[in-house]
């Protein structure tokens, strides 16, 4: 079965699991409202036969269907209740499944009815509507937010801090490896970002840099952004600018490279915003080993002279085995970070992703939003990681790249600049 065929099929049962899930729970609750609904009405009128009562029982119109409170599990302070507007919402704590919300308890105005009771479970994924009976029906929308959804930014997003060090580390001004962090940040602390100039610095210099004070994007026009350029490393490899949320892993006996990206994470963002300037140039660089293993299959002619594109991946992963672990990319062996692709250990882990990829020109700056798309729901494991890995070159783990023809002398490849990214809930 082809990769493309895979997905689908993967995408369809996804989808359908989903569905029948949430319509197999929404019938048995309003099956089991109308079943105590339609019993407590048989005693009722058993009752007042058997006492002789003779006044039937009225709905009265001047009562609104009002909810007065309304209760779940989980939930980190009182519902906020608004009669006015008919609407309540919920603050569940960090790590609560939205889809699957139990209600402890509902109060309702004297003789209204509702579809929902104490024991019902809610899907709180999105907005609920649920209906409030007494001479009339009344609509109610139910919604329910994460406690901790809005409290993470992204860190290291606005790309001001970098320094540059010797290849030994020292801190030096004219260093020739560039870092996009502060001299003597923490890793996870204050360091979140790397970029592949250690090994690139090797055969050539930094083509991951940053940008002069006032070039940055309109968000931040009096500061920095990150400039990542592609290029033929010692004339030999093609290495394209690249920036990522882990940390430079090292090199390999065969002048390869290791990287983990990737750190811990426990919140879901809806999409990934940012700037971004890009300037491609046709591919002039592939090597035939590396073309072989391309999931794309395509040749090395047919490579040469197609245009290059960026690439702007996220991910949401844990390690399958439970190991609180990045994902490593190593480019001896091909184990290449490409979520689109859908490998096997790659999509058992898998939890949401989103991927940008543009072959066009963008001369000044752009306003970018990536959306993600969530594959798992409910709360996240405790291992899972953030991922981001931004290129101005998409396949340059192959070594595939446009690296000539651009810039003021026609010596550097595609370039891409990026800034002030941050995570939308």
């Amino acid at each position: 079965m082809s990769r493309a065929n895979a997905k689908l099929l993967r995408g369809n049962y996804i989808s359908m699991e989903k569905k029948y899930n949430i319509m197999g729970r929404s019938r048995r609750h309003i099956a089991l409202a109308r079943l105590i609904i339609h019993n407590s009405s048989l005693i009722t009128v058993f009752f007042a036969l058997f006492t002789s009562c003779v006044e039937p029982l009225k709905l009265t119109p001047d009562i609104v269907g009002n909810i007065l409170s309304l209760e779940v599990e989980g939930q980190t302070r009182p519902s906020n209740v608004s009669t006015a507007a008919r609407t309540i919402n919920i603050e569940l704590g960090e790590g609560s499944d939205l889809s699957a919300v139990k209600v402890v308890e509902i109060v309702l105005v004297e003789t209204a009815r509702c579809e929902i009771t104490a024991g019902s479970t809610l899907d709180l994924s999105s907005p609920l509507r649920v209906r409030v009976t007494t001479a009339a029906d009344y609509e109610w929308t139910i919604t329910a937010t994460n406690k901790f959804d809005p409290h993470r930014p992204l860190p290291g997003g606005d790309f001001e801090q970098w320094h540059r060090a010797d290849r030994g580390g020292t801190v030096n001004p004219d260093g020739k490896i560039w870092n996009p962090w502060r001299a003597g940040a923490v890793l996870g602390h204050d360091r979140w970002w790397d970029t592949g100039n250690y090994g690139v610095t090797l055969l050539s210099t930094s083509n991951s840099i940053a940008t002069d004070p006032g070039e940055g994007s309109p968000a931040n026009p009096s500061g920095r952004a990150a400039k990542l350029v592609s290029i033929l490393a010692g004339g030999i490899k093609a290495a394209g600018g690249n920036i990522y949320f882990g940390k430079f892993g090292g090199l390999t006996t065969d002048l390869n490279a290791t990287c983990d990206i990737g750190h811990p994470w426990q919140t879901k963002p809806r999409a990934l915003k940012g700037w971004y300037k890009y300037f491609p140039q046709p591919i002039d660089a592939a090597i035939d080993d590396y073309v072989d293993i391309h999931p794309f299959e395509l040749t090395k002619d047919q490579w040469l002279g197609s245009m290059d594109s960026l690439h702007v991946n996220i991910a949401l992963w844990a390690d399958p085995e439970g190991r609180n672990i990045p994902f490593t990319v190593n480019t001896s062996p091909g184990a290449f970070l490409d979520f689109s692709l859908y490998e096997e250990y790659v999509t058992d882990g898998l939890i949401a992703y989103g991927s940008m990829v543009s072959g066009d020109e963008q001369a000044e700056w752009g306003e970018f939003t990536l959306l993600l798309e969530y594959l798992k729901e409910g709360p996240l494991p405790e291992n899972t990681q953030l991922f981001l890995q931004i290129t101005s070159s998409k396949n340059c783990n192959y070594f595939i790249a446009g690296t000539s023809g651009g810039g003021p002398d026609g010596k550097t490849g595609s370039e891409m600049y990026v800034d002030e990214l941050e995570l939308v809930y």
